[in-house]
């Protein structure tokens, strides 16, 4: 229990492992956007210590910058939120006219890029990264659905899903550790506001992640979502 972050990680691997053996035909894009994630996890440092203060395993967070919760967080994430929308709604992807490999190689390329150059811009400027982060992907969603109209049930549902999952994941882990936000979030330095004892700022990231991980994959990907 001394580390929080840890269980937090194993506790988001739960959701994506149910939808990876009940869904076979959503294993290709969990584990593609599982690796189009990886990137963010070396983003640590921008969050540490300033929005929270977790113990990592083997204190890599400050011998590397990152650890190895990092990896399974963001991987972790990526899978369930990618594809919680087709799950319950029994939605799979089809082909979508137009698209190649180097296009999507591109759009990935763009995406990902643009998200972590605006972050790195806005921690220099001296935003906090927690509220940069939420707005880059709102933003970067918002580009993806004026671009391809037919993803914005999708990604409103696929939003609202991946809070409610992530919400209770959260309220588990201060279960299995009493207080646990109190302890190693720095929420007073914040909005220092709570949601059933979660701080705004974990469900306003999760609620904004499950939007942007909706439409990526999709939208990258030229695919669209058809009945199962």
């Amino acid at each position: 229990m001394d580390y929080p972050f840890l269980v937090l990680s194993l506790l988001l691997l739960v959701p994506g492992t149910v939808v990876f053996l009940a869904r076979p035909d959503l294993r290709h894009a969990m584990g593609i956007m599982a690796l189009c994630s990886i990137p963010f996890a070396f983003t640590e440092r921008l969050f540490y210590p300033s929005y929270w203060e977790p113990r990592f395993l083997f204190d890599l967070v400050n011998r590397v910058g990152f650890g190895v919760e990092d990896l399974l967080f963001v991987t972790g994430l990526a899978g369930f939120t990618t594809t919680a929308y087709p799950f319950v709604f029994h939605r799979r992807y089809a082909p979508l006219p137009g698209g190649s490999k180097r296009a999507s190689l591109c759009r990935v390329a763009v995406l990902i890029g643009a998200a972590l150059l605006l972050t790195a811009l806005a921690e220099l400027g001296g935003i906090p990264t927690i509220y940069t982060a939420v707005v880059v992907m709102g933003g970067i969603t918002s580009v993806m659905v004026l671009w391809r109209r037919d993803l914005t049930i999708p990604v409103m549902l696929g939003g609202s899903l991946s809070l409610g999952a992530y919400g209770i994941l959260c309220l588990l882990l201060d279960i299995i550790i009493p207080d646990v936000f109190v302890l190693n979030w720095h929420t007073d330095k914040f909005l220092n506001r709570f949601v059933l004892g979660i701080p705004v700022e974990e469900l306003l990231y999760s609620g904004m992640a499950g939007s942007a991980a909706t439409a990526f994959f999709p939208f990258t990907f030229f695919k669209v979502f058809i009945k199962s």
